[in-house]
Formats: C-alpha cells, sequence, structure tokens
C-alpha cells in the first residue's frame, strides 16, 4: 500500500509499505496537516477493507460448516464434494484470518501516524487541552520530581502545558526518563553543543521520526516499573549456569520418569517412576522460588520489547553522524550483533514465560521440568547480554530524547540555537527577540533582554498582568532549553553555562508549619547559599525572583530585600527581579547597578464600562502606572472604592 500526496511524494513508510513525501516547501504546521489527511485516508480505507475481510471470513466459515453437515448427511460423490468444499473452505478461512490479521495491523498503524501528525499540529499551536487528550495514558503520568527542585515547578517543566510537551512524542519509558533529567540539569557547554548538533541532524528525519514514535505507540502499555525490575534481573548472577550438577538431573530425571511409566504401563514392570518422580518434586521445590522470580522480572518486560526491537532494528539503520548520535549507534550495533536480534530472541523466551498459563504447558511443565529449563535458557541470554542490555536501553531512551530536540528544531524553525560564551566576570545574557516557549506565536510578544554581568542585576516594574512574571518565565525557561542543547525561542540567545534557580509561585505549608514570608526565604537562602558555595564553577548562579519577600510589610520587606540583593550582587551571579515596589532599588549602591525596566498597559474607559489593554512590550525606567482600581472596576467593584482614602 503507497499513500501520495497531491503535490509531491511523502515518505512516511509503513511496516508493510513505503512511501516518499518531498514535503521541504511547506511550513512544519502543513506538513503535519497534510500528513494527517493522507494518514487518515489510509486508515479509513484499511479499515473499510478490515470490514469487508470480517463479513467474508464469517460468510467463508458459516459456509464450510454447512457443507460438512451436508457431507454427514449425503452419501457418494455428493458427500465427497461437500467435504472437499468443505475442507476447501476451511484452508481459506485460516489464509483469511492472516490476511486479515495483516490488515488490521496496517489499520493500526495508519492510525496511529494519524494521531502523532495530529499531535504535531496541537503542540505548534498550544492546544494543551487537544495534546491532552491525543497522548496515551502512560505519556501523560508525571515523573516525581523533588518539589525543592530550583526551578523545575516555577517553569513548568512537566505537566499539561510544560517544557516536556515541547519535545514531540516521548514513547519509551527510558525516553521519558532521559529528556526529564536534562529538563532538570543543564548540560555542561560541550554536551549542550553535541545535543544541538543532533538535534540538527533530526530537524527534517520527519519520516524517521515519526515511525520510532509509531513503533512505541504500537506496542501495548507497560509498567514504567518494568524496566527496572528487567536491569536488575539482567545484571544479576546466571544462577542456573552455576550448577552444572543441577542441569545435568534436570536432563536425566524426565527421560527415567518417562521410561519408568511407559515400562510399568507397557511392560508390568514396578512403579519405579516414582523415584524420578520424587526427585523432581524435589528439584522443583529448590528452584521454584527463583524462578518465579526471574519470569516475573522478564514477563512485565514483555509489552516493552514489542516497542524496543523494532525501535532498535530502526535506530541500526540511521546514519548518526552527530557524535552524541554516533556514540549511541556504536552501543545499539554492539559485537558485530545488532541489539535488537538479541532483545527479539529475548522476545521469543518472554513469549515462552507469558504463555506458561496454557493448558498444555501447564500440563507438561511437572513432568518434563521445562520451567527449569526455561530458566537455563533465560539465564544463557542473561549471561551474553546481561552486562549490554542497560547500555542499549540507555541508547534507545537517549536518540528517542535526541528525536525530542530534533521535532522541536523542526516544529520552530523561526528558533535559534543557543551560543554558548564563557563563564566569569564579564558573563550575561544576550536575547534579542525573546519570547515565551509555551505561548502560541499568535500571543507571543519578543522582547530584546539582557541579563548581567556579575554585580548588577535587572529590575523589571510594572502593574498587575503587564507581563513581568511572564518574563522571568521566558528568560528561565529558554535558558532551561539551552541547557538541554535544544533550540530556543529567540532570535538569538547568547549565555554561559548556568545554574538557574526561581522564586516565583512559593507557596505556604500548613503541615510544616511554614508561612508563605518564611517559604520565601528559605527558597532565597537556598539560592544565595548556592552562589556562595559554588563561586561560579560550574557557571553563575542566574536567579529569578518574582515579587522577592511579599509576606510581609513594605517597610521589612524593602530592607530584607535590599539585603538579599546586595549578598547576590557579591557572588558570581546574575539575575531578574520583579516588583511593585519603585523604591525598592533607591538605594545609593543598588541604583548604581540596577537596569530599570517596564511593563505598562493603556486604560479604555467608555459607556460606564473600564477595559485594560496590555502589549507586553518592555521599556527602559520605571513604571509610572499602576492599574490596581482599574481592575476592580474592571470586574465592576469600583463602588467599593472610598474616594476619601487618603492612600487614593
Amino acid at each position: 500500500m503507497s499513500i501520495f500526496s497531491s503535490r509531491s511524494q511523502a515518505s512516511i513508510r509503513s511496516p508493510d509499505s513505503s512511501a516518499v513525501f518531498d514535503l521541504n516547501e511547506i511550513t512544519p504546521r502543513a506538513r503535519y496537516v497534510e500528513l494527517e489527511a493522507l494518514h487518515a485516508s489510509a486508515h479509513e480505507a484499511a479499515r473499510a477493507r478490515s470490514l469487508r475481510l470480517s463479513t467474508i471470513r464469517a460468510t467463508t466459515f458459516l459456509t464450510a460448516v454447512a457443507a460438512l453437515i451436508l457431507w454427514d448427511i449425503l452419501n457418494g460423490g455428493l458427500a465427497t464434494a461437500a467435504l472437499a468444499l468443505g475442507l476447501l473452505l476451511a484452508v481459506a478461512f485460516v489464509a483469511q484470518v492472516v490476511i486479515h490479521r495483516r490488515v488490521r495491523r496496517q489499520e493500526r498503524w495508519q492510525g496511529t501516524l494519524r494521531d502523532l501528525c495530529a499531535e504535531g499540529i496541537a503542540r505548534i499551536d498550544r492546544a494543551w487541552e487537544d495534546l491532552e487528550e491525543l497522548l496515551p495514558e502512560r505519556e501523560t503520568l508525571p515523573h516525581p520530581i523533588d518539589p525543592e527542585h530550583p526551578y523545575a515547578h516555577d517553569l513548568a517543566v512537566q505537566g499539561r502545558a510544560s517544557l516536556r510537551r515541547l519535545f514531540g512524542p516521548i514513547t519509551t519509558e527510558p525516553g521519558r526518563r532521559t529528556l526529564l533529567s536534562w529538563l532538570l540539569e543543564p548540560a555542561s557547554t560541550s554536551v549542550a553543543e553535541q545535543r544541538a548538533e543532533a538535534a540538527r541532524e533530526l530537524r527534517d528525519m520527519l519520516e524517521d521520526r515519526l515511525i520510532l514514535s509509531a513503533h512505541g505507540r504500537h506496542a501495548p502499555a507497560a509498567d514504567p516499573q518494568a524496566l527496572d525490575r528487567f536491569l536488575a534481573w539482567a545484571e544479576a548472577e546466571a544462577w542456573t549456569l552455576e550448577t552444572l550438577w543441577l542441569r545435568a538431573v534436570a536432563l536425566v530425571l524426565p527421560i527415567a520418569l518417562i521410561a519408568a511409566i511407559v515400562s510399568d504401563a507397557f511392560f508390568g514392570a514396578p512403579p519405579l517412576w516414582i523415584l524420578p518422580g520424587l526427585a523432581q518434586l524435589w528439584v522443583l521445590r529448590r528452584v521454584s522460588l527463583r524462578l518465579a522470580s526471574d519470569f516475573k522480572d522478564v514477563e512485565a518486560m514483555g509489552p516493552a520489547l514489542t516497542a524496543y526491537v523494532p525501535q532498535l532494528q530502526q535506530l541500526a539503520t540511521w546514519p548518526m553522524s552527530a557524535p552524541a548520535l554516533h556514540t549511541q549507534g556504536e552501543k545499539i550495533r554492539t559485537l558485530g550483533e545488532a541489539a535488537h536480534n538479541k532483545l527479539a530472541r529475548l522476545a521469543k523466551l518472554v513469549d515462552i514465560v507469558d504463555s506458561r498459563g496454557n493448558l498444555v504447558y501447564a500440563s507438561l511443565a511437572p513432568m518434563l521440568l521445562l520451567d527449569f529449563h526455561l530458566g537455563v535458557r533465560l539465564d544463557r541470554w542473561r549471561r551474553s547480554n546481561g552486562a549490554v542490555a542497560r547500555g542499549w536501553i540507555e541508547a534507545l531512551g537517549e536518540v528517542e530524547a535526541l528525536s525530542g530536540l530534533g521535532s522541536l528544531a523542526h516544529d520552530h524553525p523561526d528558533w535559534s540555537f543557543p551560543t554558548w560564551r564563557e563563564s566569569g566576570s564579564t558573563a550575561c545574557i544576550n536575547a534579542p527577540g525573546v519570547g515565551h516557549p509555551l505561548l502560541a506565536d499568535d500571543c507571543c510578544v519578543r522582547n530584546d533582554v539582557e541579563v548581567g554581568p556579575p554585580g548588577s542585576f535587572l529590575l523589571v516594574t510594572g502593574s498587575n498582568m503587564s507581563g513581568k512574571s511572564t518574563l522571568l518565565r521566558s528568560i528561565g525557561a529558554n535558558c532551561v532549553l539551552a541547557g538541554v542543547g535544544a533550540p530556543v525561542c529567540a532570535a538569538k540567545l547568547e549565555l554561559p553555562r548556568l545554574r538557574i534557580f526561581t522564586s516565583m509561585s512559593i507557596e505556604d505549608s500548613l503541615s510544616q508549619g511554614v508561612s508563605l514570608f518564611m517559604a520565601q526565604l528559605l527558597r532565597v537562602r537556598s539560592i544565595v547559599e548556592t552562589a556562595q558555595a559554588q563561586r561560579g564553577e560550574q557557571g553563575p548562579v542566574l536567579y529569578l525572583l518574582d515579587e522577592m519577600l511579599h509576606g510581609t510589610n513594605s517597610a521589612e520587606r524593602q530592607v530584607a530585600a535590599r539585603a538579599v540583593l546586595r549578598h547576590l550582587l557579591a557572588q558570581v551571579a546574575i539575575g531578574v527581579v520583579t516588583t511593585h515596589d519603585l523604591a525598592l532599588a533607591d538605594a545609593p549602591d543598588l541604583a548604581e547597578v540596577a537596569k530599570r525596566v517596564h511593563f505598562r498597559e493603556t486604560v479604555h474607559r467608555e459607556e460606564g464600562t473600564t477595559r485594560l489593554e496590555f502589549d507586553y512590550l518592555m521599556r527602559p525606567g520605571l513604571a509610572q502606572t499602576s492599574n490596581a482600581l482599574a481592575l476592580l472596576e474592571a470586574v465592576g467593584l469600583d463602588s467599593l472604592i472610598d474616594e476619601t482614602d487618603p492612600a487614593k
């Protein structure tokens, strides 16, 4: 089956077909739209064929049954003809089952590719609710993150509308773990540059990336903890191979038991089968618990192997010229035999483990010690491959995470890859045209931002809802993306390696007896202590402080905030501080090093209604307006304002 575009050929292959698209001349969103339509059409065609085959199968089966009934009723030549027809139809039915299974597989495959393209559209549109509905549950489950992480919660590293969701479909557990670890711990500049090079290589491999994801989606859902159990099993001792005498006994006893049973049944020999039978019970008692544990560990991995084998097979054919990709490719092509072949052999053994409950196996297993022999085969695989299995899985996770970076680069050709600068006394962030990466293009306002060098800070003022916090998150989120090695939502981003700390969405804790003010103090203390301890060894600290220490009165807040700023300014640290307090930087020493910018709004009052308009553009200097009272008017609470209040 081939799929062709009306304007050009496409390059989205399926396991059963090949087709080629040249979509380089259209936008990324248009590529997804066109491919979604193509795969939706192919899915419907396969579905219609599947329905026809269902009807044909039912007709063939009923006709075969009728023919066999006639064979039983009729005599002579008619009976022979009915028997021949029944047998012929039975063979045809079996063939139809095989064909139908292949068609249904094609139907599922095309449906998976269609959904992946729909997800690409939702990602580009930032239609987070649509994306949430499209993603399978296993890809939406959050991974545990330390609640004290320096920026993960403020910068939306994971969740419904998060940085994690920007990176396209990551379908395997090792891929999801790898990407999350990258988001939580910025890489060194050399590693980030290598990942960026890999992302550039993978950017235009839309066909390969979609197929890699489709293989992962095509597999049944696996227990997220199955991977850890499997790797623990793979790296453990191959214990059945360490007991040569037990393997010899397990080979001899079934033969002795069968021989004794035959002698007793057909030749009247004494019932000596009791002896090998008791010996086999002793063997089973000795090994059953360890075998059950091994079987449990590998059986849980069965669904994941369904995805890993074709994914590793595909990756073995990728060029992988970028160093970050080449390193992982070498792990996948170990010892002259591709990893997917070795995992495929394990998958066959896992299928046997999974089928141990069927009647035939369950009946023969005690007599032939099948469980023990199956354990021996698993241990032979473990001895040969267990030590490198983790490397294969980690390589798959790394390449899938890099594929996510390539997906982000493909989806946003107007974004730029970061340029890394030296750390030290001149370290700064230069980000012209920076925007928030989680906002759709039509509502993402870009600003030119410069933060640093150490000894200075960016002071952002402005009224409510004007864009101060969004600016902080824009800077922080793009620095996180840069640390991953991904493209950033900016015309250009020059930065040193950074240790990122935020204080934005701080909450109190009733259970721990921590007030809002104390919670902020604890976060600020961790920032100050890190800056003092690191002294720029892993790059300067980047602090992003939103309405610092706002849980206390204005006078004490000013004193405390200024003290914190003086501590940070004395370290190898750069940062941004937002505030409503226009006097925060009035102290002479702070006034000299504060770079003041602001956001503002326009208030429209027409026919008794109040409307606020924000342009979210950053301007130099301190804010000259406030809008709290205008917001009261906008929500209809202006009647509560006391016109004689001296603060008005």
